[in-house]
C-alpha cells in the first residue's frame, strides 16, 4: 500500500510513518509533504498513492485547498487537533477523522477502515458481472413495504420513505410527503430490507439519505441532522458514529 503523508511538523510526520509501518508492515510511505504548495505540485506530476494521511492545518493554510486545486480520487485520513472540520473532511474524500494526539490504535483503525472499503469496492466490481467464471450472490434491497391503511393493505415504495421510527415497541414510517403509517416489522427487519440508502442513526431511527436537509456541527462533538420533513425533530449523531455516518452520507 502506497501512502503519502501531508503534515507540516516533521517529527509528527515521521512518528505517523512509524505507526503506519507497525499497523501495516506492507506500507510504503512514498513521500512526506509539508505544505499545500508542495502537495499540489507533487500530485500534479506524480501518480496518486493508494491512501493519504493529511493534517488539516498546514503552515500555508487549510489542506482542503489541496483537493480544490487537484482532482484526486484517493481516500484520505484527516488528522487534526480541531473538531470542527469533520464535515468538510468527509466532503474531501475523507474516510476517517483522527484527533491529535493520535495513538497506535487510531492509525490501525484507519488502516482497517481503508481495507474494509477497498474490499467492499472489489466485491462491488465483481457483482457487476464483468468476471466470467466467478460466481457471487447479490442481495438487492426491497422495492416496497406493505402497510395497513384504513381497512386495506397498500405498498409504500422504500425510496419514498423518509424515516422509520421505533417507539413503544412499534415502528412507524413517515414518507417524504409526510404521510405516516404503522408498520408490522421491527427496525432490524427494515434495516436488512432497505439497503445502503438508509442509515441506522440510533436504536430508534432508520433514515433515508433523501430526507436530510443539512448536517451541522453540534455540541459535545456530535452532529445535528436537520430533516426536510414538516415538524421533524433534529437527530443527533454521537461522536463514535460520526466517521461511519459521514462516510455513508458521501457515498
Amino acid at each position: 500500500m502506497r501512502v503519502v503523508i501531508i503534515e507540516d511538523e516533521q517529527y509528527t510526520a515521521e512518528y505517523l510513518g512509524q505507526l503506519l509501518m507497525e499497523a501495516a508492515p506492507d506500507t510504503d510511505v512514498t513521500r512526506f509533504l509539508f505544505s499545500i504548495a508542495a502537495a499540489v505540485e507533487y500530485f500534479k506530476t506524480n501518480q496518486p498513492p493508494d491512501l493519504i494521511f493529511c493534517d488539516i492545518q498546514l503552515t500555508d493554510g487549510p489542506s482542503f485547498e489541496i483537493f480544490r486545486q487537484v482532482k484526486l480520487e484517493v481516500p484520505v485520513v484527516f488528522i487534526t487537533a480541531y473538531e470542527q472540520y469533520a464535515i468538510q473532511a468527509f466532503k474531501a474524500n475523507g474516510i476517517d477523522y483522527i484527533l491529535k494526539p493520535f495513538k497506535n490504535e487510531d492509525i490501525a483503525g484507519a488502516i482497517n477502515k481503508y481495507n474494509q472499503l477497498h474490499t467492499a469496492v472489489f466485491r462491488k466490481v465483481l457483482s457487476c458481472g464483468h468476471y466470467p467464471g466467478l460466481t457471487q450472490t447479490v442481495h438487492k434491497a426491497s422495492s416496497a413495504v406493505l402497510v395497513k391503511y384504513r381497512d386495506a393493505i397498500k405498498p409504500v415504495k422504500i425510496s419514498e420513505v423518509a424515516i422509520f421510527l421505533a417507539e413503544n415497541k412499534t415502528v412507524q414510517l413517515t414518507t417524504l410527503n409526510n404521510q405516516r403509517y404503522p408498520l408490522n416489522k421491527t427496525l432490524e427487519d427494515m434495516e436488512t430490507l432497505c439497503g445502503n440508502q438508509f442509515y441506522r442513526v440510533n436504536r430508534q431511527v432508520l433514515l433515508n439519505r433523501e430526507a436530510i436537509e443539512e448536517v451541522l456541527q453540534g455540541y459535545a462533538r456530535k452532529l445535528v441532522i436537520k430533516l426536510k420533513l414538516k415538524d421533524a425533530p433534529e437527530l443527533l449523531v454521537n461522536k463514535n458514529k460520526i466517521s461511519d455516518f459521514l462516510s455513508w452520507l458521501s457515498n
